[in-house]
């Protein structure tokens, strides 16, 4: 359809009233896509800053020169703008991994309901103007191998400056990042913690998480793996199977430093006890499983230990628990800002949190702090 035309059929469906938020939101998570303030917009259209936050908060809304000055700025076509805010996510392709066992149908029930609950994620996102760019910090290495993924987690730890010690929360460290993580409640019985892949033209990273009552070391061990997935650069030989080795290996790295095993183990192990497992595994949160296949990787103990060990008959579950939790908070953090800030209303952030208004309204009113 011609310009001229596109904002003939804006106009008149701005008159019966049911563009005016899709166009604020529109906006407003385009300009943030695009690494802009609200300044640089203004200076790229010839406009003040408070005009542009006018039209991202729906209190004006620009007209047919400022809206195709706009996208010729972001560089959009004039759809975009009061096209439905929905967002569309993809999974990684899944099919040959061991375990994950999803039919087609399943595959795309979960992606149905991850676009469904990202688009609600990203317009609360849009409304409180808080969405953070995702950066990959990794996106100049090459990954061929297991050894690879070790220089990586090191360099992800340097490049985002965690030290060597424990990663208390890990969930609340990617969303941070820039990472939406969200959690399904999959209406097929499904074993796997997590999933991941990504939305709007590969601009923002998801991991999916299961919703049901999980052991917190390994669903942050798969968090991990996950985030190795989306921050990866894989070299074109390495082949599918590879991919999830490696991607082990990097989540147990990150998890747990080589450094950080010869400290605390010492070198040429022989044997190692439960008692020091399970300290390593309340204080990192990593399960004894993996403490014992790093152990094996970085050659503390030898192969024939680590399988004389693997054969044992043991629960890891038995062997202490990691205190933290790893459930997202950000998504609720921005709803209850925005209603204190009166940026929504209780009916509009029921809708987006999927839960009942009244239920809301309480918890607020229980929370809530006049100053």
């Amino acid at each position: 359809m011609h310009r001229i035309q596109k904002l003939k059929t804006y106009i008149c469906i701005r008159k019966v009233g049911k563009m005016e938020n899709i166009v604020a939101i529109n906006l407003t998570r385009a300009r943030q896509f695009r690494g802009l303030t609200m300044d640089q917009l203004a200076g790229k259209i010839n406009c003040s800053k408070q005009a542009i936050s006018h039209y991202e908060n729906g209190v004006r809304y620009p007209d047919s020169k400022t809206l195709l000055a706009i996208g010729d700025a972001l560089d959009l076509e004039l759809d975009y703008f009061y096209s439905d805010s929905s967002v569309k996510f993809s999974l990684h392709n899944i099919s040959y991994r061991q375990g994950f066992g999803l039919d087609s149908k399943q595959k795309q029930d979960v992606e149905d309901e991850t676009s469904s609950l990202l688009s609600d994620y990203l317009e609360l996102e849009a409304i409180a103007k808080e969405l953070v760019v995702f950066q990959n910090p990794l996106e100049d290495l090459v990954i061929s191998s297991t050894s690879d993924a070790e220089k990586a987690a090191k360099q992800l730890r340097k490049r985002w400056k965690l030290g060597e010690g424990p990663i208390s929360n890990i969930t609340g460290l990617l969303e941070r990042k820039g990472v939406r993580i969200i959690k399904c409640d999959f209406d097929f019985f499904y074993t796997h913690e997590g999933l991941s892949g990504w939305a709007e033209d590969k601009k923002v990273p998801v991991i999916v998480l299961n919703s049901r009552q999980q052991d917190l070391s390994r669903m942050r061990f798969t968090i991990l793996h996950e985030l190795g997935h989306l921050l990866l650069v894989m070299a074109e030989n390495v082949d599918e199977i590879a991919i999830e080795r490696i991607c082990d290996a990097f989540a147990g790295a990150v998890l747990l430093p080589v450094e950080i095993l010869i400290q605390e183990f010492g070198k040429n192990r022989t044997a190692i006890t439960m008692p020091e497992l399970k300290r390593i595994k309340e204080l990192y949160g990593i399960s004894v499983a993996a403490i014992m296949v790093r152990a094996s990787v970085t050659k503390l103990i030898s192969w024939d230990a680590y399988n004389k060990w693997k054969q044992s008959d043991f629960s890891d579950f038995d062997y202490g628990q990691f205190s933290g939790t790893e459930e997202p908070q950000r998504f609720e953090q921005m709803l209850y800002r925005c209603l204190s800030e009166r940026k929504i209303g209780f009916d509009k952030a029921a809708r987006l949190a999927r839960r009942d208004e009244a239920e809301l309204r309480k918890i607020y009113s229980q929370q809530q702090l006049e100053f």
